[in-house]
């Protein structure tokens, strides 16, 4: 029905097609193509009136950046006899708009004429949604990549579908070894397979999500074999009509050492390593209350040093820090592995000695050692 005609005579059958529709024609000669006939949709992609467009060849119709591609699809579709499709991008008063275009050959007539029909459906709401989805996503993953925390997402096998810069390092693996793979491999094998349980029941629970101040401490494993304790916090979405859980982890490493370190510092005398003062009253007090409580004797001794000012004012106190070191190991190495020694402050040493070494809290229960231990403390006199 295409093979011939003029738009006057094609009129009736294109404007009943839905969508953009325009019929174009090889002209031999400059190898060009001419628009032979459209609808009033295809004038949407003109951005003229149709009657303006008959007669022009395709660089008379569309701009430069447009008609490039547009004819080199028509010679390729012309040569090759195959229909092609591809998006046609136009920007009108300053805004972007989209086509899909197919293009399809009319087979040539006896006469050697060829014509190509191009269909043309408006696409651009579509590339505006895409674009939108796309600088979304491109935010996401600025956000998921940049985080200080790891974050890691499964599906709901339990496979890991997502995992950022954070959690690569956390772990020590590259995402091409871990995407796909098991979340078990992040954990030491004593804790897998319960935790396989765990995450199931939060998959089925009523819970959507644990939050920050009920995290859970737990031991990770990195890909060299190196345990580390780390904080997680859970939470789960729906995605069509799977469940996917994602996990906020943080290495704890550091954050353990420093308690550790304060934990420390807040009971030890920072010279001789013993217990400083506050640290042994608050021990001394509850062995007092316990020795009490179970009527047994405790014994108090306390140490000096004599003439220890002596010592400082003649060797220096360099000397007198190494004298006092000196004498905090030969008492700790002396004591019982029941007894404290602390420093109470200078050169003194005060100390307190369970009346049983082997004293049990209550019948029938194994020996604590921890509840009789004898205290020492020294001062440092000057």
């Amino acid at each position: 029905m295409f093979f011939h005609g003029t738009h006057k005579e094609l009129t009736e059958s294109i404007e009943a097609i839905g969508a953009g529709f325009a019929i174009y024609e090889h002209i031999p000669g400059n190898d060009s193509f001419v628009l032979i006939s459209c609808n009033n949709l295809y004038e949407e992609l003109l951005g003229k009136a149709k009657n303006e467009a008959f007669g022009l060849n395709l660089m008379s119709i569309f701009p430069r950046y447009v008609e490039r591609p547009i004819t080199e699809s028509f010679r390729l579709c012309k040569t090759e006899q195959v229909a092609l499709e591809g998006e046609i991008m136009i920007e009108y008063k300053g805004e972007e708009r989209y086509w899909r275009s197919i293009i399809s050959p009319i087979l040539e007539t006896i006469n050697g004429e060829f014509r190509i029909i191009q269909t043309c459906v408006e696409i651009t709401e579509k590339k505006i949604l895409e674009r939108k989805l796309s600088l979304s996503m491109k935010r996401f993953e600025a956000v998921v990549q940049s985080a200080y925390d790891g974050i890691i997402t499964i599906d709901a096998n339990q496979n890991v579908k997502l995992i950022n810069n954070a959690a690569r390092q956390i772990f020590g693996y590259s995402a091409e070894e871990i995407i796909g793979g098991p979340l078990v491999h992040f954990l030491p094998q004593k804790f897998r397979e319960k935790h396989v349980g765990y995450v199931e029941g939060f998959k089925n629970s009523r819970v959507d999500s644990r939050p920050m101040q009920t995290r859970a401490a737990v031991r990770g494993i990195r890909k060299d074999g190196r345990e580390i304790p780390i904080e997680v916090t859970i939470s789960k979405i729906r995605v069509e009509d799977s469940m996917e859980m994602t996990a906020v982890i943080r290495d704890i490493s550091e954050k353990n050492k420093l308690m550790e370190e304060l934990l420390i510092a807040s009971r030890e005398d920072s010279l001789t390593n013993l217990f400083n003062r506050r640290h042994f009253t608050e021990i001394l007090s509850s062995e007092i209350l316990r020795f009490k409580r179970f009527e047994h004797e405790c014994c108090l001794l306390m140490l000096d040093i004599d003439h220890f000012k002596q010592i400082n004012d003649t060797f220096g106190h360099e000397a007198g820090d190494k004298a006092l070191k000196e004498l905090a190991k030969t008492l700790t190495q002396t004591v019982r592995e029941t007894d404290f020694v602390g420093r109470w402050g200078g050169g003194r040493i005060h100390g307190s000695f369970a009346g049983n070494q082997t004293f049990s809290r209550s019948k029938g229960r194994r020996e604590d050692k921890n509840q009789h231990r004898s205290h020492g403390n020294f001062d440092r006199r000057r």
